[in-house]
């Protein structure tokens, strides 16, 4: 298992330029290591939905890599969005399924023991996807292995579907999830949209 703040700050030391997209309980860790104008908190805009809002981030803006920082309750929300992300397959989309197998932002009601996200990824199509075949799907089990495998994520056409099973031992920070408005406008402007 990997520890999600370790996990989130090293994604934070590898980006760059690229997109975040978060959703559930990473809306209140991720800022703890970002500010950044390209970060969208997608909690309060449709939960289980921030990989739909990510794929059309990501067509819109196919110079820019766009990632998605979703959890596994929130996926088994909208695993109709699988199918819909599948099909468009823009290349440079990178979807981080953090797994913690519950519902973790609602109660931390366990999740079905069964389900296994890669498969249902591949079932949807993500394997093979994208204008050059290259979607892949992946379950990367360790934090040396999704640091080593990282800088070929963000750089390497996709869509690419990553299962990270997570734990979590530091105490979560109080929803705050206002000036909703606020944030459009923020990641708007730092897109360079009117």
């Amino acid at each position: 298992m990997i520890e999600r703040m370790d996990l989130l700050r090293a994604l934070q030391a590898r980006r760059t330029g690229e997109i975040v997209v978060m959703t559930m309980t990473t809306t209140l860790q991720w800022p703890l290591v970002s500010r950044h104008d390209l970060d969208f908190d997608f909690l309060a805009f449709g939960m289980g939905h921030a990989a739909d809002f990510g794929m059309g981030l990501a067509l819109a803006r196919p110079e820019r890599k766009t990632i998605v920082l979703k959890g596994d309750g929130g996926l088994l929300m909208s695993l109709g969005s699988l199918v819909t992300c599948a099909a468009h397959a823009p290349a440079n989309l990178l979807i981080l399924l953090l797994e913690n197998r519950s519902y973790e932002m609602v109660g931390g009601q366990p999740l079905p023991p069964r389900a296994d996200f890669a498969a249902l990824a591949r079932a949807a199509g993500f394997e093979g996807g994208g204008a050059s075949g290259q979607g892949k799907v992946e379950r990367i089990e360790t934090l040396a292995g999704f640091e080593e495998n990282l800088p070929r994520l963000l750089a390497e056409e996709g869509p690419h579907f990553v299962v990270l099973p997570v734990t979590n031992k530091e105490p979560l920070p109080p929803v705050n999830h206002s000036d909703h408005a606020g944030r459009v406008q923020k990641l708007r402007r730092a897109l360079g949209v009117a």
